[in-house]
Parts: structure tokens; C-alpha cells; sequence
């Protein structure tokens, strides 16, 4: 369901540049469900697989996304449940995301990754800003729906 989720939600905003869901819902599902975040992530992986075919893109996904449910994992009991952090947290994920795509380019051309790296920042940017303040309005609401799912789930 998680990765269902993830994917409709991707699909749904796929027309907006660097404006997408899959950020947050890593990340919420990281804090909610842990390590099962890593698993949905990974699924979802394979759906764009299928949809969009193999490329370098795809193989940047393969460490990019599970990274980031990771690093929340990690943080998530230092962070706690506060939005503005988190806010900072998928901000700046979505500030280096197309630094962890250039990664890929390294041992192949470190022009092209320079390249690759500086002709996308202005879409990182606007994908920071957008992750940031999709975090700030989504992260309550979702929080306490996820929280409410995870109680039934141990039931």
C-alpha cells in the first residue's frame, strides 16, 4: 500500500518539475514504519523501472531513495516530531538531489558531473523550496493519520 501510494502520488504531480510526494512519503514512512520504508522505496524503484525503462537515472534512484529513508531513520529519534526539522531535512534532500544523480557520472566524466551538477541546480532549488514547505503543511496531518494506521497494525 505504501508503495502504491508513493506511485500515484508521483504520477498524480509528474507534470510539475521537481514538485513531487515521493520525498515526504519516504521520509514519513522512514519515521512511521522504518526499516518497511526501504522495502516500499525499493518496490517503487521497479514500478519506474517497468513504466520508464532502464537508464542512469534509474540506477541513481536504486541508492538515492533508499538513502533517504536511511537517513531518516537514523535521525528520527533525534528529530522527533517536529515539522520544521523535517522541513529542513527533505528541504535540503531536495537541494542535493541532483548532486547524488552527478555521483553517477564521476568515474565516467568529472566535466560532465560538474556539468550535469550546475545546469540542474536551479531545479534543485525550486525542489528544495517545494519539499520544505510540502513538509511544513503535510507533516501533522499525515503523522497522525500514519501513527493512527501503525496502532492498528499492532493490534
Amino acid at each position: 500500500m505504501m508503495t502504491a501510494i508513493i506511485y500515484a502520488c508521483k504520477v498524480a504531480l509528474e507534470s510539475i518539475p521537481n514538485v513531487e510526494l515521493v520525498s515526504f512519503l519516504t521520509i514519513m514512512y522512514a519515521i512511521t514504519f522504518g526499516i518497511d520504508a526501504i522495502l516500499a522505496v525499493t518496490v517503487f524503484n521497479l514500478l519506474e523501472l517497468v513504466q520508464w525503462g532502464p537508464g542512469t537515472w534509474w540506477i541513481s534512484y536504486l541508492y538515492v531513495w533508499p538513502l533517504l529513508a536511511i537517513i531518516t531513520i537514523v535521525l528520527r529519534k533525534k528529530l522527533g516530531n517536529e515539522p520544521l526539522y523535517w522541513a529542513m531535512v527533505s528541504g535540503l534532500f531536495g537541494l542535493i538531489f541532483g548532486s547524488l544523480f552527478a555521483i553517477l557520472y564521476i568515474p565516467i566524466d568529472v566535466k560532465y558531473a560538474a556539468t550535469y551538477l550546475i545546469s540542474g541546480l536551479p531545479y534543485d532549488v525550486l525542489h528544495c523550496i517545494s519539499n520544505f514547505i510540502i513538509m511544513l503543511i503535510l507533516f501533522k496531518p499525515i503523522n497522525k493519520l500514519l501513527n493512527r494506521v501503525a496502532n492498528m497494525e499492532n493490534r
